[in-house]
Parts: structure tokens; C-alpha cells; sequence
């Protein structure tokens, strides 16, 4: 008995043990994943950031002085409408994003009801049919 008891909690911390090895595994992989979505979008604003610059004197130096003033204007307008949109699809994005761990969490839950636990429901046995079912 005493022996069946040691082996189930040898079991125990083993399937505990693996557990917080996927739960590493895959905060590892987040971190790594959002790491490199940072340097990509720093590196994307920076370039359009100098492109857009380089691009707006250029244009300002063509045009003729007595239009500037409206080219500014109309370039400011263009600039902020373009900068709603990006943070209106920005918006989109993060609400699409998953939650952080959700395939460790969810992995947990299915165990979790496997073995029995919390949220764990009995198996539903089919009913034969009756005179009154369709």
C-alpha cells in the first residue's frame, strides 16, 4: 500500500514537472514571438518615419513657395487620417491576439476534467428513444 502511494505521488510530481516545463516552453515562445514583433515594428516606424520625412521636403522644396502652406495642410490632414486607420487595424489586432499561456491553460483544463476535477462533468449516456421522440 505504502508503495502504491509513493508511486502515485512519484507520478504526481512528475506530471507536475512536465507541466511547468510546457508552461516555460511556451512563456519562452511568447517572449520571443513579441520581441520580435517589437524590433520589426521599431525598424518599419523608424523607415517609414525618415522615408515620410525625406518625402514631404522633397515635395515642399518642388512645389512653388506660393502653394507650400497648403501642401502642409493637406499632407497634415493625409498624415493623421492615415495614423487613425493604422490605430483603428491595431485595435483589430490586439483583440485578435491570444491570450498569453491559453495553450498551457487550456491543456490544463482538459486534464483537469480527465482526471476529475474542477469543471468535470459525467459522461452522457445516450437515451434510447421513446414512443414520443421524433
Amino acid at each position: 500500500m505504502f508503495s502504491l502511494v509513493r508511486q502515485l505521488l512519484g507520478s504526481a510530481a512528475g506530471i507536475a514537472a512536465t507541466r511547468l516545463e510546457l508552461w516555460a516552453l511556451e512563456l519562452e515562445q511568447e517572449l520571443t514571438s513579441l520581441a520580435r514583433l517589437w524590433i520589426h515594428a521599431t525598424v518599419t516606424l523608424f523607415l517609414l518615419f525618415t522615408g515620410t520625412l525625406l518625402a514631404v521636403g522633397w515635395l515642399l522644396m518642388w512645389a512653388d513657395p506660393a502653394h507650400r502652406l497648403t501642401i502642409i495642410g493637406a499632407l497634415a490632414l493625409g498624415f493623421l487620417g492615415a495614423a487613425a486607420v493604422a490605430a483603428w487595424r491595431w485595435r483589430i489586432l490586439v483583440r485578435m491576439q491570444r491570450p498569453l499561456m491559453a495553450a498551457a491553460v487550456a491543456d490544463l483544463r482538459r486534464a483537469g476534467r480527465g482526471l476529475g476535477g474542477p469543471g468535470a462533468t459525467a459522461p452522457v449516456r445516450p437515451t434510447p428513444p421513446g414512443p414520443c421522440s421524433p
